[in-house]
């Protein structure tokens, strides 16, 4: 995709926050623990810090495609019917972001809505200690529906899709995560975010919002053990179980349910914790085929389907997914479950990757090489209270585990993976003092 000029001409700089850009983070020599950082831009006062390219402000704080006349290119979708479409193109970029630390891993992730037949391209590129930029590395092409064969006869949506092949010599790209090589991590990087439409339509993608989380190595050895309890009494919030396992067999062509559904599952069991605005329209579940109930499951599933990646579980699809009913949401990585209280005693929940064998927690009567769970509160002794999908029947989701074995392998097999997805009115913890700001 073509680069902004002014953008990079400009070469403005800022650095990471973990709202609107702006305030420095601690110098890295003083920070405590390791080093994660989420830079924001949420809202029309934060895009403005970027470079647009016919791009203008609309509704709701949002960014969309100017009324005509800007940029065309086109796009053959890989999973279409080989047709090339022209499509008109607006683009924002970030400015440039300074970690203060060598970049191992990013991963971004984005709010926006996409009316049928636009889309968003995502990318990130990082600069090296030499001063040399990587190239542009595609992190998702996303549309928020599916409807490829409109009944109008006009252009369709996308097939929503990661972008495999763009490992080079700086950086591998697994599916929605760049890891950098060995000596060409990053000390600085920029977002891009480049809005499809039809040429010739008046529709337009609107983006509200778009968050960079970056993050030094992270060896299991960087686990320094179980943290310490934080709100000393037993808290719980209200979010409704459902199970991924009744769902087997339904929707063969998006994986059939079961265990490949957990991230749409668990995604969907916080977003419905949120009341009924913020729930999938019933006109939406109509025709969605679920004999066992909770429809609402398997139309998340069908909604965040990578078709590359053949399956439900890519990260910032799921959030992405979540901002079409009205939430705020993004990818981040925690440093502990004492983080994590922060965001029960805020009253959100949290959306979390794990995996493991089944003698390294064995209260979950199961091993796993790769699953979403929620955590939804606390013991009074501080084991986290876990909604997991994997159980048999809704009514079994609630789980309760131990401690020092569900912090041990959420923080050495996926790094302290979480979604964090809330209403606008619940705001965001405060960061913890003294360290990178993670949320």
């Amino acid at each position: 995709m073509r680069a902004t000029t002014a953008a990079l001409a400009a070469g403005a700089v800022i650095a990471p926050t973990a709202g609107a850009a702006g305030a420095a983070p601690p110098d890295d020599t003083a920070t405590s623990g390791n080093k994660i950082t989420t830079t924001h831009w949420q809202g029309i006062d934060d895009l403005r810090q970027g470079e647009w390219e016919n791009l203008r402000p609309g509704a709701r704080g949002t960014l969309g495609i100017r009324t005509a006349g800007g940029p065309t290119t086109a796009y053959t979708d890989p999973f279409g019917d080989g047709t090339a479409v022209e499509y008109e193109t607006g683009t924002w970029t970030s400015p440039v972001v300074e970690t203060r630390y060598a970049v191992d891993e990013s991963l971004t992730s984005w709010n926006a809505t996409t009316p049928t037949g636009t889309w968003v391209e995502v990318e990130f590129r990082g600069r090296k200690a030499d001063g040399a930029w990587t190239k542009w590395f595609v992190m998702g092409r996303w549309a928020s529906g599916d409807d490829v064969e409109p009944a109008d006869g006009g252009v369709g949506d996308i097939h929503r899709t990661s972008v495999d092949g763009q490992n080079d010599d700086d950086a591998y790209l697994f599916t929605d995560t760049y890891v950098a090589k060995s000596g060409h991590e990053p000390e600085a990087f920029q977002t891009r975010v480049t809005l499809y439409r039809p040429a010739g339509s008046t529709a337009t993608p609107r983006l509200s919002g778009v968050t960079t989380m970056t993050n030094e190595y992270l060896p299991d050895s960087a686990y320094a053990g179980t943290s310490d309890f934080t709100l000393g009494r037993a808290v719980e919030l209200d979010v409704p179980g459902y199970s991924q396992l009744v769902h087997i067999g339904e929707y063969p062509e998006f994986g059939g349910g079961g265990q490949v559904w957990c991230s749409p599952t668990s995604t969907t069991m916080i977003q419905y914790s949120y009341g009924a605005k913020h729930r999938v329209p019933a006109s939406e579940l109509a025709d969605i085929v679920a004999p066992n109930g909770d429809p609402q499951v398997a139309y998340a599933a069908i909604n965040t389907w990578d078709y590359t990646y053949e399956g439900s579980g890519n990260w910032p699809f799921n959030t992405a997914y979540a901002h079409r009913f009205g939430l705020e949401s993004f990818v981040t990585r925690l440093r502990s479950l004492a983080e994590a209280e922060k965001f029960v005693a805020a009253g959100i929940p949290l959306v979390v990757s794990i995996n493991f064998a089944k003698e390294e927690m064995p209260e979950a009567g199961y091993g796993t090489d790769g699953h979403l769970v929620t955590i939804v509160g606390f013991t009074a002794d501080g084991d986290p209270v876990i909604n997991d999908p994997n159980k048999a029947t809704d009514a079994d989701v609630r789980s309760v585990y131990t401690r020092e074995n569900f912090e041990r392998v959420w923080q050495t097999s996926t790094d302290g993976i979480a979604y964090v997805i809330h209403p606008h009115e619940v705001k965001l913890p405060e960061n913890v003092p003294g360290a990178t700001p993670n949320w």
